[in-house]
């Protein structure tokens, strides 16, 4: 079967990153799911964003984590608005789309798991993150909920680079349902269609080169994250017909 496309912050590529309007556009231009970051304020909220400061879009360096929803509301993200997870899992469920939330720390996994449940979207989801406990909360609260581990931080730590190389152990301490690594890691080639016959699926990140992404199509990726889901379509049914 051919991978699934998930839309990297929704189609970023062409639309303001984690808003609404980048899921919206991700779903016409075909994706099968909808990657996004979660972050949480100061007064308990869990809003979509991925950066853990405001730098990038106020020139302001200020900690989402100290903020407010109101103040969060406030900031302007190419046009666009941030929005929370309930609104975002109230869109996806009124459309039908899965999505992967990515938990940029630890310590939202209650809120997470309430919202998913209020929504019924606890099936319709996967949860990633580079952290590991983040992912062992989650599996304490409910572990019914799929889980993936990301993998690919920039390092020369070689313990991080043995369990990037080599991560069947760490998928197995967290009961990871997906590995989720960065498309240019040491050995990925090689490693990925082990991971996949022990009965992981393995979704990598984030891939816009058409070549790569058919590469890792015959690789047996289970899906491709990508800022551009048209492209990426079109890549894959390319690699169909050559077949």
């Amino acid at each position: 079967m051919a991978p699934l496309i998930i839309a990297h912050r929704g189609a970023s590529a062409d639309a303001p990153e984690n808003t609404l309007a980048a899921f919206e556009l991700a779903r016409h231009q075909r994706a099968d799911m909808i990657e996004l970051d979660l972050q949480p304020t100061v007064d308990g909220e869990i809003v979509v964003f991925h950066d853990d400061d405001t730098a990038r879009w106020n020139g302001r360096a200020d900690v989402v984590a100290r903020m407010t929803l109101v103040e969060m509301r406030r900031l302007d993200v190419g046009g666009e608005h941030v929005p929370t997870l309930a609104e975002t899992l109230d869109w996806a469920r009124s459309v039908g789309m899965p999505l992967n939330l990515e938990l940029k720390k630890p310590g939202m996994a209650v809120r997470c798991v309430q919202l998913l449940r209020e929504f019924s979207m606890v099936d319709q989801v996967i949860v990633s993150s580079f952290f590991p406990q983040a992912l062992h909360e989650l599996r304490a609260v409910d572990p019914a909920i799929a889980r993936g581990y990301l993998m690919g931080i920039r390092t020369y730590r070689p313990d991080v680079r043995l369990r990037e190389f080599w991560p069947f152990g760490a998928l197995r301490r967290i009961g990871a349902t997906a590995w989720h690594p960065y498309h240019g890691l040491p050995g990925l080639d090689w490693v990925l269609p082990k991971v996949r016959r022990a009965g992981y699926q393995v979704n990598v990140w984030t891939v816009d080169d058409p070549v790569r992404i058919r590469s890792l199509a015959a690789l047996g990726a289970s899906g491709i994250i990508t800022n551009t889901p048209a492209a990426a379509r079109a890549a894959l049914a390319l690699e169909t017909q050559e077949r």
